[in-house]
């Protein structure tokens, strides 16, 4: 009966040490120092959905514009970047497209309202008018005197002086009675021409004038005796004066004139100009 009982202790150490030996050669297979449970086995990684090289394309909203943006940087043997872009951008709004998922995005900029602007309607009239200058130049004048019929007639010298002085006070010419005087200015240059002249014309009993500072006009005669203006042609004859004038020129010019219009009073937008802004 004492054999049967040591035979089944036996047995039984037996099948402990079996037991530890077993569990001491799993735990030596995993890797663990010690009896489990105490290490377990790592939890294997869940695999990807995709192919390593063409990771899933990302989607990014921007309000007005629809974009589809893939990953644009992959590290391997050679640096690839991509760029995709799908929908439609709005007018003057440009997208740019970075790596590690990151974008740009340029649009309009921000727009603005001016309240309560007033338009003018008025605007600048440029007007032509008559004006007058003096000029002070050297002329040479000739006389005729005009009879009713039109037929000319030489004036009168009442001076042989052909170069009339500055301090001169008297008359020049004279005309006949029953004639009217006509005077033929220009320019003098040096040489006894009237190609680009102008005249003057007195009226009937007038004669040509000089006073003091170059003023020449027409003024009535001074009395004198019958035949008194053929006397002065037979001694002085037909001729020229040259002399400094004061002249008066006529000549077109032009004024500015601001004309009030109705105003008008609205508003304006603004986006920012061609620019934009960069988000």
């Amino acid at each position: 009966m004492k054999a049967n009982i040591n035979s089944i202790l036996a047995m039984i150490a037996g099948g402990i040490v079996l037991a530890l030996g077993a569990a001491a050669a799993t735990s030596a297979i995993a890797g663990c120092n010690c009896p489990p449970p105490c290490c377990s086995p790592p939890v294997p990684p869940t695999p990807p959905s995709f192919p390593c090289c063409q990771p899933p394309i990302n989607n990014v909203i921007i309000p007005g514009v629809e974009i589809v943006v893939a990953p644009s940087v992959v590290v391997n043997a050679q640096v690839q970047a991509q760029a995709q872009a799908a929908g439609v951008a709005a007018a003057g709004t440009a997208v740019l497209v970075g790596g590690g998922g990151n974008a740009g995005f340029n649009g309009a900029g921000p727009a603005g309202v001016i309240q309560n602007l007033i338009v003018d309607n008025g605007g600048i009239k440029r007007t032509a008018y008559e004006a007058e200058r003096t000029k002070i130049k050297k002329v040479i004048i000739e006389v005729f005197c005009i009879d009713d019929k039109d037929v000319p007639h030489p004036g009168s010298q009442v001076t042989p002086d052909r170069d009339i002085n500055d301090a001169y006070d008297g008359e020049l010419f004279r005309c006949i009675a029953g004639t009217h005087l006509r005077a033929t200015l220009a320019e003098y240059t040096g040489q006894i021409a009237f190609d680009h002249g102008w005249t003057m014309d007195c009226d009937k009993g007038h004669a040509l004038y000089h006073a003091p500072g170059g003023h020449v006009e027409c003024r009535l005669q001074t009395p004198a005796r019958d035949c008194n203006e053929r006397s002065l042609l037979r001694r002085f004859g037909a001729g020229i004066k040259i002399l400094t004038m004061i002249t008066v020129e006529r000549y077109t010019a032009y004024r500015e004139e601001t004309i009030q219009g109705a105003s008008t009073v609205t508003s304006m937008t603004t986006d920012g100009g061609v620019g934009g802004v960069m988000y």
